[in-house]
C-alpha cells in the first residue's frame, strides 16, 4: 500500500530509539499479539504488543537490539497498554515479517535517525 507523502517536517517529529527487548509473551487474549517489554534507556521498560506471534517465538528475541518509535501516543490492545511501536520490514503480502534490529552493540535508548 503506497502512502501520501509527508513534509520532511511531519517525518521529524517521529522519535526512534533503539530498545533492547528484556521480555517477551504471547498476549493472553490474542492469538496474532505478543507483549514485549523493551529496555529504551528509561527508568523503567516499556510495554509494547505488537502482531507478530506469527513470525516469532517469544524466546528468540530476548536481547535482540531493535528500532522502536518511543513518541506515539499509547493504545490499548486486547485490554494491554502499549507504549510505543516496534519497526519491521514486511512483504506486501505479509507472507514474512522481520524486526529491524542493530547488530552493533549500542547502548539502550540510542538515538536512532
Amino acid at each position: 500500500m503506497k502512502k501520501e507523502k509527508i513534509n520532511f517536517e511531519d517525518f521529524d517529529k517521529i522519535e526512534f530509539k533503539l530498545g533492547i527487548i528484556k521480555e517477551c509473551f504471547k498476549h493472553p487474549n490474542a492469538d496474532r499479539l505478543l507483549v514485549f517489554k523493551v529496555d529504551v534507556g528509561e527508568e523503567q521498560p516499556r510495554q509494547i504488543i505488537s502482531s507478530i506471534a506469527e513470525f516469532y517465538n517469544p524466546d528468540e528475541v530476548i536481547n535482540k537490539r531493535v528500532v522502536v518509535v518511543t513518541n506515539l501516543k499509547k493504545a490499548v490492545f486486547r485490554g494491554m497498554e502499549s507504549d510505543g511501536m516496534l519497526m519491521c520490514a514486511s512483504l506486501p503480502d505479509d507472507e514474512d515479517v522481520e524486526l529491524l534490529t542493530i547488530t552493533k552493540d549500542f547502548e539502550a535508548g540510542t538515538i536512532v535517525d
